[in-house]
């Protein structure tokens, strides 16, 4: 069986990342007893990356890279955002030095209260600025690894949209 969509695939590789900056380095390894799991079509993934898989089957192993154009864009500077202190402050105005701090990534709500994820880069008095854009962002993607698996995916995984792993599991 060959990986088409809607179908259930689990590959192990080892992602590496390259920019106009950065040397290519791993930042993510998935060994073959833990494979990543998911459903064609559905994974939320660049398309680049399902596409590199189509027609594969179990055992063909793969060694492409994603330009940064078609993985998560370039950095773009209209999502690096100063933000006022006072947001990170509690009701007395203690400013939240626990959880704000260099690296770390937190959640904002916009004005229409959609989640944002964004990494703090900066602290000074008045704002904190924060990259709002995908961590992945500005970086070639350097895909190596092997298709352990390829099935057709169950009733449930399609009318969920995601794969189940051999564990499975239960929405309540």
């Amino acid at each position: 069986m060959t990986i088409a969509p809607e179908k259930v695939v689990a590959l192990s590789y080892e992602l590496s990342i390259s920019g106009s900056s950065a040397p290519k380095r791993t930042i993510e390894t998935v060994d073959k007893d833990h494979p990543f799991y998911f459903l064609v079509g559905h994974s939320g993934l660049p398309e680049a990356f399902e596409k590199q898989l189509l027609g594969k089957s179990a055992g063909n192993s793969f060694d492409f890279t994603i330009d940064m154009l078609d993985a998560y864009g370039i950095i773009e500077q209209d999502a690096i955002m100063d933000i006022p202190t006072a947001i990170f402050t509690d009701a007395s105005g203690k400013f939240d030095s626990e959880n704000v701090t260099i690296g770390k990534y937190l959640y904002l709500e916009d004005e229409n209260g959609q989640q944002h994820r964004g990494k703090v880069i900066g602290i000074a008095s008045e704002n904190v600025t924060m990259d709002f854009n995908h961590p992945l962002a500005g970086f070639d993607l350097h895909f190596t690894g092997q298709v352990e698996l390829v099935r057709e995916a169950e009733a449930s995984e399609l009318s969920h949209g995601h794969a189940h792993g051999p564990d499975d599991h239960h929405h309540h």
